[in-house]
C-alpha cells in the first residue's frame, strides 16, 4: 500500500489546525518531529491503511500519552526507568529475523508475575522500544518470545496485553513477527487468548517455531548458543549514553576532508546563523528504489536554492566514494536560482545498517569576480559554509495495518476475567495432573507388589504338591 507525499501533508496540516498552536500540550520533541518527519507521519497512515481521520486521531492520542507518560524523558542516566531491571535480562535487543529486522528478545522464565513493580516494569519496555526506534531509525522489529523453560508462574497476561496495546495504539508498523519459541503445552490456553487480542493481520505475524523450525525465520548467526544455535552472545546491559560517546569520532570525507562527527541526531557541523544555500526538503537523503534502473540504483533528489544575494559555488564530498555518484557535485548558483542534485547510490545488496553510517559535505563559498574558482576552495575551511547530509534508505513499511478502534484504551475487565479463570483452570488442571501421575506410581507399585505375592503363592502350592 501506497502513502503519497500529498496524504503525509495534509495529516501534518490536520494535526496543526486542530492544535491551533497549543504547543504547550504536547512534548517539543514529539511536535518537532511531526513538523519534520514525513517517515513517522506514514507510519500512522500506513497502520489505518490511508485513512485520514484515523490516523490523525492515533498521532494525537499517541502524542498525549507520550507527553503524559513522559517517553522523552525516559533514560538510564537520570534514574527514571530502573537500571536493575534494565541489567537483569528479561527483555533485550540483539540479532536480526530472516528480513533484517532487529530482535527483541523477551526471557519468560526469568519474569514472574507480581515480583516487581507492574509500573516500573512499564517504562522498561518503553524505554526499550524507544531504544529500538533510535537504532533503526524507525524500521520494524520482532519480537521473540523464549519460553524455554517457562511455566504458568512465568506467564504474565496483563505485561503482555500493554505489550501489544503498545504497538496497536502508540508505535504504528513497528512489528514485523511476533516469534513464540518452545512454548510449553501448559501455555496453549494462555495463547489462545493473546491472539484474541490481536486484529487478523497480526494474528498471520504469529509464529510458533520450536528448535527445529527456527532457522525459518531467524538466521543462523543471530540464533543464541541457548536455542541450540552457534551465537555465544550473553546479555549485558550498556547504557546508551556510553555508546554515543563511545561514536564520537572523526568523519573522514573524500579529498581529506575532516569534521568532528557525532552520533545523534543534531547537525554535526555548526551552521552559520545565516546560510547561503538553502536544501531542500531537508538535509537527510533517503534513498529510494528507482524502478527505471536496469542496475538496482536507489536515488535521493534534492534542491539547493541560493539564498544569498551573490553567487555562489559548491562542492559535495562523501565519506564513500565507491558507492555514490552525484549528479552535479560541483557547480555554481546565481541569487535565488536552484538545481536539482541526484544521488545515485549503487550495489546489489543495499542494508540500511550500512547506509546510515554514509554522510555527504556540502561546502559553498560566495564567487568573487575575477577570481578564478579553484582558487577560492583552497581558502580556510573556517570561512566555508559547511552542511552535513546524513543517509537513510526509504523504510518499507509492512508491518501491522487497518486495526479497527484504536481509540480504546482501557482493558477489557470482562476478557481479563475471562483470562484469570482460565489460568485457575489451568493451575488445577497441573495440580490434578500431578496428582494422577502419583496415583499411576501408586497403582504400579500396587500391581507389582501383587504380582510377587501371586508368584509367591503360585511357587509356595507347587512346591508343596510337588513334594508329595
Amino acid at each position: 500500500m501506497e502513502v503519497s507525499n500529498e496524504n503525509i501533508n495534509a495529516l501534518r496540516q490536520s494535526f496543526v489546525n486542530k492544535l491551533n498552536g497549543q504547543n504547550d500540550l504536547f512534548h517539543p520533541q514529539d511536535l518537532f518531529r511531526i513538523n519534520n518527519s514525513d517517515a513517522w507521519l506514514k507510519r500512522f497512515l500506513y497502520h489505518n491503511e490511508n485513512n485520514h481521520d484515523d490516523a490523525l486521531t492515533m498521532l494525537w492520542n499517541a502524542c498525549e500519552w507520550r507527553k503524559s507518560f513522559g517517553v522523552n524523558e525516559l533514560s538510564e542516566s537520570n534514574g527514571s526507568v530502573r537500571i536493575d531491571y534494565l541489567e537483569e535480562g528479561i527483555m533485550y535487543p540483539h540479532g536480526q529475523d530472516k528480513d533484517g529486522k532487529l530482535l527483541f528478545i523477551i526471557r519468560c522464565k526469568l519474569h514472574y508475575k507480581n515480583s516487581k513493580d507492574f509500573e516500573e516494569c512499564k517504562k522498561c519496555a518503553v524505554y526499550w522500544f524507544e531504544r529500538m526506534e533510535r537504532m533503526t531509525n524507525g524500521d520494524q522489529i520482532t519480537i521473540f518470545f523464549d519460553l524455554m523453560g517457562s511455566g504458568i508462574s512465568n506467564l504474565d497476561m496483563e505485561f503482555t496485553n500493554y505489550l501489544i496495546n503498545l504497538l496497536k495504539l502508540y508505535y504504528p508498523a513497528f512489528l514485523n513477527y511476533i516469534i513464540i519459541f518452545e512454548m510449553p503445552w501448559v501455555l496453549n490456553a494462555a495463547f489462545r487468548i493473546i491472539k484474541s487480542w490481536l486484529p487478523a493481520k497480526a494474528v498471520k505475524k504469529m509464529k510458533f517455531l520450536s528448535k527445529s523450525s527456527l532457522t525459518d525465520y531467524v538466521p543462523k548467526d543471530s540464533i543464541l548458543s541457548i536455542w541450540g544455535g552457534d551465537c555465544d552472545y550473553e546479555f549485558t546491559f550498556e547504557p546508551e549514553i556510553k555508546k554515543n560517546e563511545e561514536s564520537k569520532k572523526k568523519v573522514h570525507f573524500a579529498e581529506t576532508m575532516e569534521v568532528n562527527g557525532s552520533g545523534d541526531n543534531r547537525n554535526i557541523i555548526s551552521m552559520p546563523k545565516e546560510s547561503k544555500l538553502k536544501i531542500l526538503p531537508s538535509e537527510l537523503l533517503i534513498f529510494s528504489n528507482d524502478s527505471s534502473s536496469a542496475f538496482n540504483e536507489y536515488v535521493a533528489n534534492v534542491t539547493f536554492t541560493n539564498d544569498h544575494t551573490d553567487t555562489i559555488a559548491f562542492k559535495i564530498k562523501t565519506t564513500c566514494q565507491i558507492k555514490y555518484r552525484v549528479r552535479p557535485s560541483t557547480g555554481t548558483l546565481k541569487p535565488s536560482e536552484s538545481i536539482t542534485v541526484t544521488f545515485v547510490l549503487t550495489g546489489l545488496s543495499v542494508k540500511q545498517t550500512d547506509i546510515l553510517r554514509d554522510k555527504f559535505l556540502v561546502l559553498v563559498i560566495p564567487v568573487i569576480e575575477n577570481k578564478d574558482i579553484a582558487e577560492l576552495w583552497k581558502v580556510s575551511s573556517d570561512t566555508k559554509e559547511q552542511h552535513m547530509l546524513k543517509c537513510k534508505l526509504a523504510i518499507e513499511l509492512n508491518g501491522m495495518s487497518g486495526y479497527s478502534d484504536l481509540r480504546d484504551h482501557n482493558h477489557n475487565n470482562d476478557l481479563n476475567q475471562k483470562v484469570e479463570k482460565l489460568i485457575k483452570v489451568v493451575t488445577k488442571l497441573e495440580m490434578a495432573n500431578h496428582s494422577l501421575s502419583q496415583n499411576v506410581f501408586y497403582i504400579k507399585c500396587s500391581m507389582y507388589f501383587i504380582l510377587l505375592v501371586c508368584v509367591f503363592t503360585l511357587g509356595f502350592f507347587w512346591a508343596i504338591f510337588y513334594h508329595k
